[in-house]
């Protein structure tokens, strides 16, 4: 029960943040809105309990129970392209930022790094920026959730897989 106290205190505090003042999925065909059956976005722990019966039955999203994301199971929502926007995971609502906890301990928001390449925010063409009141947002949403222990360890793992992804691909981290 705890901890869907706590998501909707993080989606009341997302509930009309966006990273711009109008829907940035016309700058890109929505493309981060695209998935399949072999994409979509991580639920964070618990967070299945704010959809019930809704996100499994959907037409818009299919839960994939996977295993692996450091020997955890994690839950996935894939988007058949149009949602309701009120059964959006957080990950969805966070797009295109991602919480990061750095070595010391120290949560961070970060440009998710594999967004980089999907997301015409992050390309850096153009001057159009992210909301700085959108960052606040999300910073207040994970600053909150991070208290929970289930949740603040699944950051850590989170920001190590980001680590291995940013090795990968060469690119460092975007603070902000």
């Amino acid at each position: 029960m705890y901890k869907k106290i706590i998501y909707k205190k993080a989606y009341r505090i997302l509930n009309t943040s966006t990273p711009l003042n109008y829907d940035c999925g016309i700058l890109c065909q929505n493309k981060c809105c695209k998935g399949d059956n072999n994409k979509g976005m991580i639920l964070f722990p618990g967070e299945e309990i704010m959809y019930a019966n809704k996100l499994f039955e959907s037409k818009s999203f299919l839960a994939i129970e996977e295993k692996g994301f450091c020997n955890s199971k994690v839950l996935f929502a894939t988007c058949r392209g149009k949602c309701d926007r009120n059964l959006r995971p957080l990950s969805c609502r966070i797009f295109p930022l991602v919480p990061y906890i750095n070595k010391d301990g120290f949560l961070r928001i970060i440009n998710d790094p594999r967004a980089r390449y999907l997301c015409p925010l992050l390309t850096g063409i153009g001057q159009i920026k992210i909301s700085p009141f959108f960052k606040r947002d999300v910073r207040k949403v994970f600053q909150l959730l991070s208290q929970d222990c289930d949740i603040r360890e699944f950051l850590i793992k989170l920001s190590g897989v980001l680590e291995e992804y940013m090795r990968f691909t060469g690119t460092g981290i975007d603070t902000l």
